[in-house]
Protein backbone atom coordinates (compact mmCIF):
# COMPACT_ATOMS: atom_id res chain seq x y z
CA UNK A 1 0.00 0.00 0.00
CA UNK A 2 1.31 3.49 -0.82
CA UNK A 3 0.28 7.05 -0.07
CA UNK A 4 -2.05 7.62 -3.03
CA UNK A 5 -4.11 4.60 -1.97
CA UNK A 6 -4.86 6.11 1.45
CA UNK A 7 -5.36 9.68 0.23
CA UNK A 8 -8.80 11.17 0.90
CA UNK A 9 -9.82 14.31 -1.00
CA UNK A 10 -6.38 14.12 -2.57
CA UNK A 11 -4.48 14.65 0.69
CA UNK A 12 -2.77 12.55 3.35
CA UNK A 13 -1.41 13.38 6.77
CA UNK A 14 2.02 12.70 8.19
CA UNK A 15 0.24 10.31 10.55
CA UNK A 16 -1.17 8.41 7.53
CA UNK A 17 2.35 8.18 6.14
CA UNK A 18 3.80 7.00 9.46
CA UNK A 19 1.32 4.13 9.57
CA UNK A 20 2.76 3.02 6.22
CA UNK A 21 6.30 3.29 7.53
CA UNK A 22 7.01 6.55 5.69
CA UNK A 23 8.78 9.01 7.94
CA UNK A 24 9.70 12.72 7.72
CA UNK A 25 12.84 12.14 5.65
CA UNK A 26 10.97 10.13 3.01
CA UNK A 27 8.17 12.72 2.92
CA UNK A 28 10.73 15.46 2.22
CA UNK A 29 12.29 13.31 -0.49
CA UNK A 30 8.92 12.69 -2.15
CA UNK A 31 8.21 16.43 -2.04
CA UNK A 32 11.59 17.14 -3.66
CA UNK A 33 10.71 14.65 -6.42
CA UNK A 34 7.40 16.43 -7.01
CA UNK A 35 5.31 13.40 -6.04
CA UNK A 36 3.95 15.15 -2.95
CA UNK A 37 3.23 18.77 -2.18
CA UNK A 38 3.13 20.08 1.37
CA UNK A 39 -0.15 21.95 1.81
CA UNK A 40 0.06 22.78 5.52
CA UNK A 41 2.12 21.43 8.37
CA UNK A 42 1.64 17.68 8.52
CA UNK A 43 -0.60 17.43 5.41
CA UNK A 44 0.36 16.64 1.84
CA UNK A 45 -1.28 16.45 -1.58
CA UNK A 46 -0.45 13.27 -3.50
CA UNK A 47 0.22 12.87 -7.23
CA UNK A 48 -1.44 9.55 -8.15
CA UNK A 49 0.52 7.39 -10.60
CA UNK A 50 -0.70 7.50 -14.18
CA UNK A 51 -2.10 11.03 -13.96
CA UNK A 52 -0.55 13.37 -16.55
CA UNK A 53 -0.51 16.33 -14.15
CA UNK A 54 -0.23 16.53 -10.39
CA UNK A 55 -3.60 17.39 -8.82
CA UNK A 56 -2.40 20.83 -7.73
CA UNK A 57 -1.74 21.83 -11.35
CA UNK A 58 -4.09 22.59 -14.24
CA UNK A 59 -3.88 23.42 -17.92
CA UNK A 60 -4.10 27.15 -17.16
CA UNK A 61 -2.86 29.40 -14.38
CA UNK A 62 -6.45 29.78 -13.18
CA UNK A 63 -6.97 26.01 -13.05
CA UNK A 64 -3.74 25.58 -11.11
CA UNK A 65 -4.79 28.19 -8.54
CA UNK A 66 -8.24 26.60 -8.26
CA UNK A 67 -6.86 23.06 -7.86
CA UNK A 68 -4.27 24.14 -5.31
CA UNK A 69 -6.93 25.96 -3.29
CA UNK A 70 -9.21 22.91 -3.27
CA UNK A 71 -6.39 20.74 -1.89
CA UNK A 72 -5.39 23.41 0.65
CA UNK A 73 -9.00 23.59 1.84
CA UNK A 74 -9.26 19.80 2.05
CA UNK A 75 -6.08 19.62 4.15
CA UNK A 76 -7.27 22.35 6.51
CA UNK A 77 -10.77 20.95 7.00
CA UNK A 78 -9.43 17.46 7.65
CA UNK A 79 -6.77 18.77 10.01
CA UNK A 80 -9.47 20.31 12.22
CA UNK A 81 -11.20 16.92 12.40
CA UNK A 82 -14.81 18.09 12.61
CA UNK A 83 -14.14 21.37 14.42
CA UNK A 84 -14.27 23.64 11.33
CA UNK A 85 -15.94 23.84 7.94
CA UNK A 86 -14.91 25.40 4.65
CA UNK A 87 -16.45 28.84 4.21
CA UNK A 88 -16.38 31.95 2.00
CA UNK A 89 -14.47 31.43 -1.27
CA UNK A 90 -13.17 28.05 -0.11
CA UNK A 91 -16.75 26.81 0.17
CA UNK A 92 -17.45 28.18 -3.31
CA UNK A 93 -14.54 26.14 -4.64
CA UNK A 94 -15.84 22.96 -3.02
CA UNK A 95 -19.40 23.65 -4.24
CA UNK A 96 -18.06 24.32 -7.78
CA UNK A 97 -19.45 27.85 -7.60
CA UNK A 98 -18.61 30.85 -9.74
CA UNK A 99 -15.74 32.94 -8.46
CA UNK A 100 -15.09 36.65 -8.85
CA UNK A 101 -12.70 38.72 -6.72
CA UNK A 102 -11.96 35.66 -4.59
CA UNK A 103 -8.41 35.37 -3.23
CA UNK A 104 -7.41 31.79 -4.01
CA UNK A 105 -4.12 32.21 -2.16
CA UNK A 106 -5.98 32.19 1.17
CA UNK A 107 -8.36 29.51 2.43
CA UNK A 108 -11.26 30.37 4.73
CA UNK A 109 -12.92 28.18 7.35
CA UNK A 110 -15.57 28.72 10.02
CA UNK A 111 -15.28 27.16 13.44
CA UNK A 112 -18.23 24.98 14.39
CA UNK A 113 -18.38 25.82 18.08
CA UNK A 114 -16.18 28.79 18.88
CA UNK A 115 -16.27 32.57 18.54
CA UNK A 116 -12.51 32.92 18.11
CA UNK A 117 -10.87 34.18 14.93
CA UNK A 118 -7.42 33.03 13.92
CA UNK A 119 -5.13 33.97 11.06
CA UNK A 120 -2.33 31.76 9.85
CA UNK A 121 -0.28 31.70 6.68
CA UNK A 122 -2.62 31.10 3.74
CA UNK A 123 -5.65 30.54 6.00
CA UNK A 124 -8.24 32.43 8.06
CA UNK A 125 -10.37 30.71 10.69
CA UNK A 126 -13.62 32.59 11.35
CA UNK A 127 -16.02 32.34 14.31
CA UNK A 128 -18.95 29.95 14.18
CA UNK A 129 -22.00 31.10 12.18
CA UNK A 130 -24.30 28.93 14.32
CA UNK A 131 -25.72 27.20 11.28
CA UNK A 132 -25.85 23.53 10.27
CA UNK A 133 -23.16 22.73 7.75
CA UNK A 134 -23.31 20.48 4.73
CA UNK A 135 -20.69 18.19 3.21
CA UNK A 136 -18.96 18.08 -0.15
CA UNK A 137 -17.09 14.83 -0.81
CA UNK A 138 -16.99 14.25 2.93
CA UNK A 139 -15.62 17.71 3.76
CA UNK A 140 -17.61 19.94 6.12
CA UNK A 141 -18.70 23.06 4.28
CA UNK A 142 -21.12 25.94 4.79
CA UNK A 143 -24.19 25.80 2.51
CA UNK A 144 -23.86 27.35 -0.98
CA UNK A 145 -26.15 30.31 -0.25
CA UNK A 146 -24.16 31.17 2.88
CA UNK A 147 -20.86 31.02 1.00
CA UNK A 148 -22.28 33.25 -1.73
CA UNK A 149 -23.09 35.94 0.84
CA UNK A 150 -19.82 35.57 2.75
CA UNK A 151 -17.63 36.40 -0.26
CA UNK A 152 -19.36 39.76 -0.63
CA UNK A 153 -18.81 40.66 3.02
CA UNK A 154 -15.11 39.97 3.42
CA UNK A 155 -12.29 42.41 2.79
CA UNK A 156 -9.57 41.25 0.42
CA UNK A 157 -5.95 42.22 1.05
CA UNK A 158 -7.07 45.31 2.94
CA UNK A 159 -9.43 46.43 0.16
CA UNK A 160 -13.13 47.05 0.90
CA UNK A 161 -15.57 44.17 0.59
CA UNK A 162 -16.95 43.62 -2.90
CA UNK A 163 -20.69 42.78 -2.90
CA UNK A 164 -20.49 42.01 -6.64
CA UNK A 165 -18.69 38.79 -5.65
CA UNK A 166 -21.90 37.68 -3.92
CA UNK A 167 -23.99 38.44 -7.01
CA UNK A 168 -21.70 36.38 -9.25
CA UNK A 169 -21.77 33.40 -6.87
CA UNK A 170 -25.52 33.58 -6.21
CA UNK A 171 -26.34 33.97 -9.91
CA UNK A 172 -24.31 30.85 -10.67
CA UNK A 173 -25.96 28.75 -7.99
CA UNK A 174 -29.42 29.93 -9.05
CA UNK A 175 -28.65 29.21 -12.70
CA UNK A 176 -27.48 25.69 -11.84
CA UNK A 177 -30.48 25.21 -9.51
CA UNK A 178 -28.24 24.50 -6.56
CA UNK A 179 -30.20 27.04 -4.50
CA UNK A 180 -33.40 29.05 -4.83
CA UNK A 181 -34.33 32.58 -3.79
CA UNK A 182 -35.73 31.33 -0.48
CA UNK A 183 -32.33 29.78 0.35
CA UNK A 184 -30.70 33.11 -0.40
CA UNK A 185 -33.13 35.05 1.78
CA UNK A 186 -32.66 32.59 4.64
CA UNK A 187 -28.89 32.88 4.40
CA UNK A 188 -29.09 36.68 4.54
CA UNK A 189 -30.96 36.39 7.83
CA UNK A 190 -27.90 34.64 9.28
CA UNK A 191 -25.88 37.82 8.71
CA UNK A 192 -28.49 40.27 9.97
CA UNK A 193 -26.68 43.16 11.64
CA UNK A 194 -23.41 42.60 9.77
CA UNK A 195 -22.12 46.03 8.66
CA UNK A 196 -21.82 44.94 5.03
CA UNK A 197 -25.11 43.10 4.63
CA UNK A 198 -27.21 46.08 3.38
CA UNK A 199 -24.98 46.42 0.29
CA UNK A 200 -25.03 42.66 -0.31
CA UNK A 201 -28.79 42.50 0.12
CA UNK A 202 -29.23 45.38 -2.32
CA UNK A 203 -27.13 43.81 -5.06
CA UNK A 204 -28.64 40.35 -4.54
CA UNK A 205 -32.03 41.81 -5.42
CA UNK A 206 -30.78 41.39 -9.00
CA UNK A 207 -29.83 37.71 -8.61
CA UNK A 208 -32.10 35.75 -10.97
CA UNK A 209 -29.99 32.89 -12.34
CA UNK A 210 -30.52 33.96 -15.94
CA UNK A 211 -26.87 34.57 -16.71
CA UNK A 212 -24.73 31.70 -17.95
CA UNK A 213 -21.29 32.94 -16.93
CA UNK A 214 -19.41 35.28 -14.64
CA UNK A 215 -18.96 37.71 -17.53
CA UNK A 216 -22.69 37.87 -18.24
CA UNK A 217 -23.50 38.61 -14.59
CA UNK A 218 -20.88 41.39 -14.55
CA UNK A 219 -22.14 42.80 -17.85
CA UNK A 220 -25.71 42.86 -16.54
CA UNK A 221 -24.52 44.76 -13.46
CA UNK A 222 -22.59 47.18 -15.66
CA UNK A 223 -25.61 47.83 -17.92
CA UNK A 224 -27.82 48.46 -14.89
CA UNK A 225 -25.24 50.87 -13.51
CA UNK A 226 -25.27 52.75 -16.81
CA UNK A 227 -29.03 53.09 -16.64
CA UNK A 228 -30.03 50.69 -19.42
CA UNK A 229 -33.22 48.64 -19.33
CA UNK A 230 -32.81 45.22 -20.87
CA UNK A 231 -34.17 41.71 -21.09
CA UNK A 232 -31.75 38.85 -20.42
CA UNK A 233 -31.73 35.58 -22.39
CA UNK A 234 -34.28 36.90 -24.88
CA UNK A 235 -35.46 34.57 -27.65
CA UNK A 236 -35.23 35.45 -31.34
CA UNK A 237 -36.48 32.56 -33.42
CA UNK A 238 -33.97 29.75 -33.06
CA UNK A 239 -31.55 31.96 -31.17
CA UNK A 240 -31.21 33.14 -27.60
CA UNK A 241 -29.28 36.35 -26.93
CA UNK A 242 -27.54 37.53 -23.77
CA UNK A 243 -29.26 40.93 -23.58
CA UNK A 244 -31.73 42.97 -25.60
CA UNK A 245 -32.45 46.62 -24.88
CA UNK A 246 -36.10 47.15 -24.02
CA UNK A 247 -37.92 48.88 -26.87
CA UNK A 248 -34.87 49.07 -29.15
CA UNK A 249 -33.49 46.66 -31.77
CA UNK A 250 -30.14 46.38 -30.02
CA UNK A 251 -28.67 43.07 -28.87
CA UNK A 252 -25.73 43.00 -26.47
CA UNK A 253 -23.58 39.89 -26.27
CA UNK A 254 -20.81 39.07 -23.84
CA UNK A 255 -17.85 37.95 -25.93
CA UNK A 256 -16.11 35.57 -23.53
CA UNK A 257 -14.00 33.16 -25.57
CA UNK A 258 -14.75 30.30 -23.18
CA UNK A 259 -18.42 30.22 -24.21
CA UNK A 260 -17.57 29.01 -27.69
CA UNK A 261 -16.12 25.76 -26.44
CA UNK A 262 -18.30 25.42 -23.36
CA UNK A 263 -19.89 22.18 -24.57
CA UNK A 264 -16.50 20.53 -25.17
CA UNK A 265 -14.33 19.00 -22.47
CA UNK A 266 -11.06 20.03 -24.13
CA UNK A 267 -11.67 22.22 -27.20
CA UNK A 268 -8.91 22.36 -29.80
CA UNK A 269 -8.05 25.48 -31.83
CA UNK A 270 -10.02 23.96 -34.74
CA UNK A 271 -13.01 23.41 -32.45
CA UNK A 272 -12.90 27.05 -31.40
CA UNK A 273 -12.57 28.26 -34.99
CA UNK A 274 -15.64 26.24 -35.99
CA UNK A 275 -17.53 27.56 -32.98
CA UNK A 276 -16.59 31.12 -33.88
CA UNK A 277 -17.80 30.49 -37.43
CA UNK A 278 -21.16 29.29 -36.12
CA UNK A 279 -21.37 32.34 -33.87
CA UNK A 280 -20.71 34.64 -36.84
CA UNK A 281 -23.49 32.93 -38.78
CA UNK A 282 -25.82 33.38 -35.83
CA UNK A 283 -24.92 37.06 -35.56
CA UNK A 284 -25.44 37.61 -39.31
CA UNK A 285 -28.89 36.02 -39.05
CA UNK A 286 -29.82 38.36 -36.19
CA UNK A 287 -28.64 41.39 -38.15
CA UNK A 288 -30.76 40.35 -41.11
CA UNK A 289 -33.82 40.65 -38.88
CA UNK A 290 -33.01 44.32 -38.28
CA UNK A 291 -31.08 44.10 -35.03
CA UNK A 292 -27.77 45.75 -34.27
CA UNK A 293 -25.44 43.43 -32.37
CA UNK A 294 -22.78 44.82 -30.06
CA UNK A 295 -20.14 42.64 -28.43
CA UNK A 296 -18.62 43.39 -25.03
CA UNK A 297 -15.32 41.79 -24.02
CA UNK A 298 -13.70 41.14 -20.66
CA UNK A 299 -11.43 44.13 -21.26
CA UNK A 300 -14.45 46.36 -21.91
CA UNK A 301 -15.96 45.38 -18.55
CA UNK A 302 -13.02 46.99 -16.77
CA UNK A 303 -14.04 50.37 -18.23
CA UNK A 304 -17.79 51.05 -18.09
CA UNK A 305 -17.25 54.12 -20.28
CA UNK A 306 -16.22 51.80 -23.13
CA UNK A 307 -19.36 49.69 -22.63
CA UNK A 308 -21.46 52.87 -22.69
CA UNK A 309 -19.80 54.09 -25.89
CA UNK A 310 -20.29 50.76 -27.66
CA UNK A 311 -23.95 50.53 -26.69
CA UNK A 312 -24.62 54.14 -27.65
CA UNK A 313 -22.99 53.59 -31.05
CA UNK A 314 -25.27 50.58 -31.57
CA UNK A 315 -28.33 52.59 -30.55
CA UNK A 316 -27.38 55.38 -32.97
CA UNK A 317 -26.88 52.82 -35.75
CA UNK A 318 -30.29 51.33 -35.03
CA UNK A 319 -31.92 54.78 -35.16
CA UNK A 320 -30.26 55.57 -38.49
CA UNK A 321 -31.39 52.25 -39.94
CA UNK A 322 -34.94 52.91 -38.74
CA UNK A 323 -34.96 56.45 -40.22
CA UNK A 324 -33.72 55.20 -43.60
CA UNK A 325 -36.62 52.78 -43.93
CA UNK A 326 -39.37 55.24 -42.91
Amino acid sequence: MDLHSVAINGVVSAADAARLGIGPYELRRLCALGLLRRMIRGWYAVWPPGHPLPPWQGKTRWESQHNHHRLLTAALVRSFDGRAAASHGSALVLHAGRLHLVDLATAHLCRLSSENTRHRKHAVLHPSINLPVTEVAGLACVPPAVAAIQVGLIERAGAPAQPIASLVAADGFLHDRVINLADLAGAMDVFRGHPGIPAVRSILAHADGLHESVGETLLAACLRGLGYHFAAQARHGDYRVDFELVGEPVIIEFDGLGKYGADLADPTPDDLRRALGREKGREDALRQTGYVVVRITWRDLHTPKVVFEKVEQARAQARRAHASTH
